[in-house]
């Protein structure tokens, strides 16, 4: 088998571990070399040929990216990138074709084998979607990191339920009791209390709310980010992220804001961020999730929280720094794993 060929092969396992799919003929079948993948609101749409396809697979190419224009507005993506990627060693890269809707961005590279590198038409970028990393990594015959197996047992989202109803009933309990200011002050996160030996305040402080508004916000998020992301970590590796991400959510507090804060939000931005990572890893079919819209929800969130003046924004930063941390251990832990299973 000739390095063009390995090479397809093993693209071909990067790009499906990597949630792109190969499109369908009218009659059903696969087309070979050809790669969808939507991340609203773009479309992704690559083709990958050496010389000797080059004609009939471009062909096919355009003429799918034609069509998938046509449905654009249904599958509610507002860009479509088509990229062509020809295996070959000249160094000049033909212009891509020229698609008359302006939401069409046709780009063309040109990849070479014996030096490892994209080369992209003038003007063009040769960077995208980490597209040029999965080529780099079928070129030195990497295997594919297959998204991790959900944990079985963790269908049911108990550590989850747990966290909501342990919140709810120190609520109650505040409320009922006419304590709430006092119990904020006493296990509340705040610097001279971290600082006088009082760490358990960076546990405590995680399950306590102001009120009702504060308690359904953060569990609508919980809800939301916490159960999927109970089910693909697993029970044990959900608290480890849920509690770190907290505590990280703590320390930025008492180190850049210096207030007396509570509430679950730094440690859910820290499940947000792991989910965040894992979505940009292995793609939306994996997390059900849509990258494009975590990143944004992200952002803006963060960004409004420096407008309003009662939200610990430092926290939240905390979490969500904290939380993408321990995803990456998580990763490197299972890649470690893999190597000596192998």
């Amino acid at each position: 088998m000739d390095n063009s060929m390995k090479f397809i092969e093993k693209l071909h396992e990067q790009l499906l571990a990597h949630s792109f799919s190969e499109i369908k003929g009218s009659n059903g079948e696969k087309i070979s070399g050809i790669y969808i993948r939507m991340e609203n609101p773009v479309l992704y749409i690559l083709g990958v040929f050496d010389e000797q396809n080059q004609l009939k697979t471009g062909e096919i190419l355009t003429s799918y990216t034609k069509q998938m224009a046509q449905e654009m507005e249904e599958l509610r993506c507002t860009h479509l990138i088509s990229l062509r990627i020809l295996l070959a060693e000249a160094e000049a890269v033909a212009d891509a074709p020229l698609f008359a809707e302006e939401q069409i961005h046709a780009v063309n590279w040109r990849y070479s084998l014996e030096e490892k590198k994209v080369f992209a038409a003038k003007g063009e970028p040769n960077r995208i979607f980490g597209i040029e990393k999965l080529l780099l990594a079928a070129s030195k015959g990497e295997l594919a990191q297959v998204p991790p197996m959900p944990a079985k047992n963790s269908k049911t989202p108990w550590v989850c339920i747990g966290i909501s109803m342990l919140c709810i009933l120190l609520l109650m309990e505040t409320t009922l009791s006419g304590n709430g200011a006092s119990t904020i002050r006493a296990f509340g996160i705040s610097r001279e209390g971290i600082l006088s030996g009082q760490y358990y305040r960076f546990f405590t402080s995680m399950f306590l709310h102001s009120g009702v508004v504060h308690l359904v916000s953060n569990g609508v998020f919980l809800y939301y980010f916490g159960v999927k992301a109970e089910q693909l970590f697993g029970r044990g590796r959900f608290l480890g992220l849920y509690f770190i991400s907290g505590f990280f959510s703590g320390m930025f507090s008492i180190v850049f804001h210096d207030v007396l804060a509570i509430g679950a939000s730094g440690a859910i931005y820290g499940v947000l961020g792991a989910m965040l990572m894992l979505t940009k890893k292995y793609g939306p079919r994996y997390t059900g999730m849509n990258y494009a819209t975590m990143l944004l929800l992200a952002v803006t969130s963060v960004g409004f929280g420096f407008l309003d003046m009662g939200v610990d924004n430092f926290a939240h930063i905390g979490g969500f720094i904290g939380g993408s941390l321990v995803f990456l251990c998580y990763n490197r832990l299972d890649r470690k794993k893999k190597q000596l299973s192998t």
